[in-house]
């Protein structure tokens, strides 16, 4: 399903709330701070020799274990045009160590442990991200040139960039919103009322746009750190996505998404084979059977657990 980069994917705006300096596309990238290095070698962001693809999750994370494939499909694809992945953990080396293990080839890029969440505040704090995961591009300048969700349009920009078409002026434009949308994520994070109302002011810029609204919904659903999470306000985006392009796979599957995260896991599931049928493409439908194998694994432990 077609989730864009710079959106509300899984959004949390822990910046404003620690009255940190907001970074913006364009700026440059924090250095990495590692307290160890599980898979591969050390590298820096910084060298101006590559293009680094810096991704943050954890092993607890289910979307995160949806994306790790992808990743690893990734670095191949890119690994000959001077990309290099990273993937960077908050927990200790005792507990990720085993989960790569474990992965084998599924997860074959560079793995590593934060330091006391010094590249987590330098990037996702930095740039008011809490979702869990999200990836950060850093060009041979060193500058940050793309974030957002793993499974969005992560492929399609680095394409793009290594062919030198990449328009980094146009995306900081776009980034532009996401002062808005942090607002919101804090305001509904606190449990605030007027984040209902500010939600609503957000789908009404929206108008028909269909991935702004698609994005919107997502962004709750994803966010599991809000324990306030308005799954309602995300069924509304749906409605009027739906509205203006009709039932499509993108609408179905995030649909499919915030029911299950809501507790609705049977209609969940449901919805997600749903917008299997709906998929057209094949990347389209790859992602589509990822997430409902995550969805049955899921709800085979919570049956197991009985």
């Amino acid at each position: 399903m077609k989730l864009h980069p710079v959106s509300l994917a899984a959004a949390l705006i822990v910046a404003a709330s620690l009255n940190l300096p907001a970074a913006k596309l364009g700026d440059p990238a924090a250095p990495l701070a590692i307290k160890e290095w599980v898979q591969g070698k050390a590298v820096d962001v910084k060298d101006g020799k590559n293009i680094y693809v810096v991704e943050f999750w954890a092993t607890w994370c289910p979307p995160c274990r949806t994306s790790i494939p992808h990743l690893t499909e990734l670095q191949k694809k890119f690994k000959d045009k001077g990309v290099v992945f990273v993937g960077i953990s908050d927990e200790d080396a005792a507990t990720v160590k085993p989960f790569v293990t474990k992965m084998g080839k599924e997860m074959d890029y560079i793995v590593a442990c934060d330091d006391d969440r010094k590249s987590n505040t330098g990037y996702m704090q930095a740039y008011g991200q809490g979702g869990i995961p999200t990836a950060f591009i850093v060009g041979k300048e060193g500058k940050v040139l793309w974030f957002g969700h793993p499974m969005a349009e992560l492929e399609e920009t680095l394409a793009k960039i290594v062919a030198g078409k990449y328009d980094l002026s146009d995306a900081a434009k776009k980034d532009e919103t996401r002062a808005r949308l942090s607002e919101f994520s804090t305001l509904s994070a606190a449990g605030d009322p007027k984040a209902k109302e500010l939600g609503r002011q957000i789908l009404a810029a929206a108008g028909k746009d269909v991935d702004a609204l698609c994005n919107f919904a997502f962004g709750i659903a994803a966010n599991t750190r809000n324990k306030n999470r308005d799954f309602a306000l995300a069924e509304e985006a749906l409605d009027l996505a739906d509205k203006a392009s009709g039932r499509t796979h993108q609408t179905v599957g995030i649909r499919a998404i915030a029911r299950f995260e809501a507790g609705k896991q049977d209609e969940g599931l449901k919805l997600a084979k749903e917008a299997l049928g709906l998929a057209k493409e094949e990347k389209d439908k790859a992602r589509c059977k990822q997430f409902i194998s995550v969805m049955e694994s899921r709800m085979k432990q919570k049956t197991d657990g009985k």
